[in-house]
C-alpha cells in the first residue's frame, strides 16, 4: 500500500473506547473514517453524526466499507467480530485483551496469515510517552531488581463481561514483560470477590523473573480513588512513574551519601536524595498508538505490539488466574 495512500478506517464497537477511536480517526492525517459498526444502530448513526463515516448494524457491509479498523466490542466478541475482518484481508487494532481464551487468540492469528491482514492489539500503555522514556533509561541494561504497580478505580458498570486482572492488570503485565528482560519463573497471586458473577474485583500478584527481579502487580475496581502508578526499583535507583499525569521522577542517593550521613549522626540536618523530574513530552497515547496503527498499514512498519506479543502477555494473565484459584 502506497504511504500516499488514505486508509478507509471503521470502528467496530461504540462504547466508551470505541468512541474515542472513532474521535481520532476521524482527526488523523492518512485515515478516512469510512464505517461505525455496532449492533445498536441508534448508537452507531449517533456517532457516525458526530465523527463521519456511514453507521452500520452489519458486520458484512462493514467488511465492504472499510481497509481496515479498530475492534472495539466486548472482549468475549473479539474473534467474532476480528475473524471476518482479517480473513477479508483487513487489517485490525484490536482492543486489550486479544482475546478471552487461547483458542480466539489463536483463531484470529490464523486469520490474519489466510487473510494476509496486520494484527494488533491496543496495549495502549506502551505508547504512554512516560513509559517509553522509561524503557530509554532502562534500555542500557541497568539491572532492575524490583518493580510495583497499582492500576486502581472504583466500581464501574462499563466492564462486565471479565474480572479485574483481564480488564485493568492486564496493561501492567504487558508494561512489565516489557520493561523486565527474562522469563517469569513464578507466579502468585490472590483476590477478593465483591461484586457477583464477573470474577474477582481486587487482585494482587507477584511475580519472579530468571533474572532474580520481582514485579508486584495490584489491580482493583473497588478502590474509589483513581490511581495509576509504576515504581522500580533499579541499579540506577529509585523511579516513579505517573500513567495519567505522564511525570515520571527519578530518586537517587547522594554521593556524598557517607559523609552526609555522618554528619546526620552529630545532628545535623542534611539532603541525602537527589530528585530529578524527566522531562516528558506529553501526548494522548491512543493518538499515538493509531498514528503507528496507520504507519504499519502504510509503511510496513513492525508493530509494537502484535498478536504474538500480546498472546504471550494473556498467557501470563492466565498463569495469574490460575494461581488465584
Amino acid at each position: 500500500m502506497s504511504a500516499s495512500k488514505i486508509v478507509r478506517v471503521g470502528v467496530a464497537g461504540v462504547g466508551n473506547m470505541g468512541v474515542n477511536h472513532a474521535r481520532i480517526y476521524a482527526m488523523l492525517q492518512g485515515a478516512q473514517l469510512a464505517a461505525v459498526f455496532d449492533v445498536d444502530a441508534v448508537r452507531a448513526g449517533e456517532v457516525a453524526a458526530r465523527y463521519g463515516g456511514e453507521p452500520t448494524a452489519s458486520l458484512e457491509h462493514f467488511i465492504a466499507l472499510v481497509d481496515a479498523a479498530s475492534v472495539a466490542v466486548p472482549t468475549s466478541l473479539h474473534a467474532a467480530v476480528a475473524r471476518p475482518l482479517l480473513e477479508s484481508g483487513r487489517h485490525c487494532l484490536v482492543e486489550k485483551p486479544l482475546a478471552a481464551t487461547e483458542a480466539d487468540c489463536v483463531a484470529m492469528i490464523e486469520a490474519a496469515e489466510r487473510g494476509g491482514s496486520r494484527l494488533l492489539v491496543g496495549h495502549v500503555e506502551r505508547f504512554n510517552p512516560a513509559v517509553e522514556q522509561l524503557g530509554r533509561i532502562l534500555e542500557s541494561e541497568l539491572p532492575v531488581f524490583a518493580v510495583d504497580t497499582r492500576r486502581m478505580s472504583a466500581a464501574s458498570s462499563r466492564i462486565d463481561d471479565v474480572d479485574v486482572s483481564t480488564d485493568l492488570m492486564v496493561h501492567d503485565l504487558d508494561v512489565v514483560r516489557w520493561l523486565v528482560p527474562g522469563e517469569v519463573i513464578s507466579v502468585h497471586a490472590r483476590g477478593v470477590r465483591v461484586r457477583h458473577g464477573t470474577g474477582y474485583d481486587y487482585v494482587s500478584a507477584t511475580l519472579g523473573f530468571d533474572s532474580g527481579a520481582m514485579a508486584t502487580l495490584t489491580a482493583s475496581r473497588i478502590t474509589p480513588s483513581k490511581i495509576r502508578e509504576l515504581h522500580v526499583t533499579s541499579e540506577l535507583g529509585f523511579i516513579r512513574l505517573d500513567y495519567m499525569t505522564q511525570e515520571l521522577c527519578i530518586f537517587r542517593q547522594s554521593r556524598e551519601a557517607a559523609r552526609n550521613r555522618a554528619l546526620a549522626a552529630r545532628g545535623s540536618y542534611v539532603l541525602d536524595l537527589l530528585t530529578d523530574q524527566v522531562l516528558v513530552r506529553r501526548n494522548e497515547p491512543l493518538v499515538a498508538e493509531l498514528a503507528h496503527f496507520l504507519d504499519v498499514i502504510l509503511r510496513e512498519e513492525s508493530p509494537r505490539v502484535g498478536a504474538e506479543d500480546a498472546l504471550d502477555t494473556m498467557r501470563l494473565l492466565w498463569r495469574v488466574q490460575h494461581a488465584l484459584h
